[in-house]
């Protein structure tokens, strides 16, 4: 694996295109065509490991490079498992793979639930993801918002199990940039585009019914989701 960096950093203008080739040249089998991916976007694979470690409370892990160039090669053999399912008009790889990922190095690593040492001395207390954030993959900040807390427990008890991850899955792909993620949800769980768009426009109705009729709910009226 190419050294890591820990650092997203930005993705050329033509990134896309040649991911896209590398990709198509992964699932005919051109074994040189992965190396390639990996050579020239391992940052970008690393920094979403490096991500998934620390939420999962695992920052020991940061000081062991040998541990953690072992869970990027995990994660990029995720990718390579998953080729096939990848599709050029949606999230780059190792976006489109973050449940996958994540889930291989949590495997591997699993949740410290006790306090670790900082270097100064400082006791920092370790972060366990839980319920809607872990199923999300969500950062602390966002895991931190009550409505959004709200929104995803509601969800959660209003919708089956399906329909909520392909919700879920929605607005994640969304908020990476995916231009079409009903495609991407749909070749995830196996549900057409359009039934995918349908299961997520109808939760969203559903829950603003909800919110205009559940005074619990009333902090949701309003919110970005509901008034999108």
């Amino acid at each position: 694996m190419a050294k890591i960096t820990h650092a997203e950093g930005n993705l050329r203008s033509d990134d896309r295109s040649r991911v896209a080739e590398l990709m198509a040249r992964i699932v005919d089998g051109d074994e040189a065509a992965f190396f390639m991916l990996v050579s020239e976007f391992d940052s970008r694979v690393a920094y979403i490991v490096r991500q998934f470690v620390i939420d999962m409370g695992r920052r020991d892990i940061l000081a062991d490079e040998d541990e953690l160039s072992g869970l990027v090669t995990d994660a990029w053999l995720v990718i390579r498992e998953r080729a096939g399912g990848w599709s050029a008009d949606g999230a780059m790889p190792w976006r489109w793979a973050h449940l996958a990922i994540r889930h291989r190095v949590s495997e591997a690593v699993g949740h410290r639930t006790t306090p670790l040492m900082e270097d100064d001395g400082v006791e920092e207390a370790a972060w366990s993801p839980t319920g809607d954030c872990e199923d999300l993959v969500l950062t602390r900040l966002r895991c931190g918002d009550p409505r959004l807390a709200l929104m995803l427990t509601t969800l959660k008890a209003n919708l089956s199990g399906r329909d909520y991850l392909v919700v879920v899955e929605y607005l994640q792909q969304q908020s990476f940039g995916d231009p079409s993620p009903s495609h991407t949800v749909g070749r995830l769980y196996r549900v057409k585009p359009d039934n995918v768009r349908q299961i997520y426009h109808r939760a969203r109705k559903r829950l603003r019914k909800l919110a205009a009729d559940d005074p619990e709910l009333e902090s949701l009226r309003g919110f970005w989701w509901l008034a999108a």
